[in-house]
């Protein structure tokens, strides 16, 4: 695919992951659909979006501050499409009975216990991780971003790659033109990206302590933050299967914040303890 194919899906992908207003067409859409890998392109493109605004707000704002922006920044960027699956799928799977009335709860506009549950959980361990994060000061909350936004994407198009469409929809529509070879790039680009910046980042800018050993520790941490999204796209594609039948936009929603969660969480415990 050429640069300007590229550029089509990574402007689509821009306008459909973001608050971000691009003007994007038909084809645009089919290039980021057909070609998911561009989805972790976007990943971190947005994560570097986070990331310096997380970095800008270290410098000049208190530490008790800054998760909690950085949060919000979060959301201000990303919206809460992903956010609202999350909380449809809590309803979803909260709801007892038959598949037919979980899929009713799934699609209920109004949130229910399960996703409200589900939200204040997301929002926790997002506050959390990111005042982990920012806890360690310099460049750490700025690569804790970047990796975790390629991570959300690693684990939506996981779930596009290995689930069954349930019914038609945005959803059916990534899953149909999900290809094999194109998802296993998009892996590689997580994997590659995570590892370089959080293995390579602190040498270059000569944090103390930090050596060739250290940095190879680093990039491992780097690359398990990208393997545990995948296990969490596989997971809710196994949960959605028994749950529902299939998966469809909520599911892959979901992906997204739970990926970007738990790449934080083991990005932030590999940290804590090689720091």
């Amino acid at each position: 695919m050429d640069s300007d194919h590229v550029w089509k899906g990574v402007k689509a992908g821009i306008g459909f992951l973001t608050t971000i207003p691009v003007k994007s067409g038909e084809d645009d859409f089919a290039v980021l659909f057909n070609n998911v890998y561009i989805f972790v392109i976007c990943g971190a493109l947005i994560g570097a979006i986070l990331g310096f605004t997380g970095f800008v707000l270290q410098a000049f704002l208190p530490p008790a501050l800054v998760p909690v922006l950085a949060v919000a920044a979060v959301f201000l960027l990303t919206g809460i499409n992903h956010i609202d699956g999350l909380s449809d799928i809590g309803d979803g799977l909260i709801a007892s009975g038959a598949r037919e009335k979980k899929i009713a709860a799934m699609k209920d506009v109004h949130a229910g216990a399960g996703g409200i549950l589900f939200i204040g959980m997301d929002l926790l361990f997002l506050f959390s991780a990111l005042s982990l994060f920012a806890g360690y000061g310099g460049v750490t909350l700025f690569m804790g971003l970047f990796i975790a936004e390629m991570c959300a994407k690693a684990s939506q198009i996981t779930v596009a790659a290995f689930g069954k469409s349930l019914h038609p929809g945005m959803g059916s529509l990534l899953v149909d033109g999900t290809r094999m070879e194109h998802y296993v790039i998009g892996v590689l680009i997580a994997f590659v990206a995570s590892g370089l910046a959080l293995g390579l980042l602190p040498l270059l800018l000569g944090y103390p302590g930090i050596d060739l050993v250290r940095c190879l520790q680093f990039t491992v941490a780097g690359f398990l933050a990208v393997a545990v999204s995948l296990v969490v796209g596989l997971l809710l594609v196994d949960m959605a299967g028994k749950n529902f039948g299939g998966v469809n936009g909520d599911v892959i929603g979901a992906a997204n914040e739970i990926g970007r969660i738990a790449a934080f969480l083991v990005l932030g415990i590999l940290l804590w303890m090689l720091w």
